[in-house]
């Protein structure tokens, strides 16, 4: 039988990132979670609202991850500066960071919505969530190379290029072209999954506060 576990908070105190990764949503009512912070760091791909982004943004900075964020829509991102101790928000182009360590790990989001262009690096214990316009299938080539690709839905002719791209069974794409506001497509090379993001009432009230 397991027995409950008492931990005194003192303030300031700051807890490291899970090592099992940041959740996501839910795929069949089990969770799903992203490893952002490696020691060869992460880059993920959001092409789709900024909402993903925001959502894994608020729970990096709750389990102790320095966010960094790079926007030009500052205002967008208001929620999660007041929701983190160690939030900030600065204008494309500004400084990064250095690299995160295991007990440190750094989120850097690079917001750029009107851009198609590819994307970042990102240093040890370090993840970088490029956000970028999605135009056409030939923007595809920029981002290929991300480790995670964070989709909303797509047109037919975008989805239909996913497969010979990024080795996907083709009897899986066809949801992307379906995808409602509350979902998202989680690719990686060979692997699909369909997530219903899972926002608390708390952290639903904060993204409808951005997205005035």
């Amino acid at each position: 039988m397991f027995g409950s576990i008492n931990v005194a908070i003192r303030e300031g105190d700051e807890a490291p990132a899970q090592p099992s990764g940041v959740r996501v949503g839910l795929r069949r009512d089990q969770p799903v979670s992203l490893r952002l912070f490696r020691t060869q760091g992460t880059r993920v791909a959001v092409l789709a609202s900024a909402v993903p982004a925001q959502l894994l943004a608020m729970r990096a900075a709750s389990v102790g991850a320095m966010i960094r964020v790079q926007s030009p829509r500052p205002q967008a991102w208001g929620p999660v500066l007041r929701h983190g101790a160690n939030v900030t928000v600065a204008p494309p182009g500004a400084g990064l960071p250095p690299p995160g360590t295991p007990h440190a790990p750094v989120l850097v989001v690079d917001d750029r919505p009107t851009d198609a262009g590819g994307l970042g690096d990102a240093g040890p214990w370090q993840c970088r969530l490029d956000i970028r316009a999605l135009m056409s299938s030939a923007d595809l080539g920029a981002i290929a190379h991300a480790d995670v690709l964070i989709f909303g839905q797509l047109t037919a002719a975008i989805a239909n290029a996913l497969p010979d791209m990024m080795g996907l069974p083709v009897s899986q794409i066809g949801q992307l072209t379906a995808l409602g506001p509350g979902s998202v497509a989680l690719v990686s090379r060979g692997v699909i999954q369909y997530v219903t993001l899972d926002p608390t009432q708390a952290e639903g009230q904060l993204l409808a506060q951005g997205s005035r």
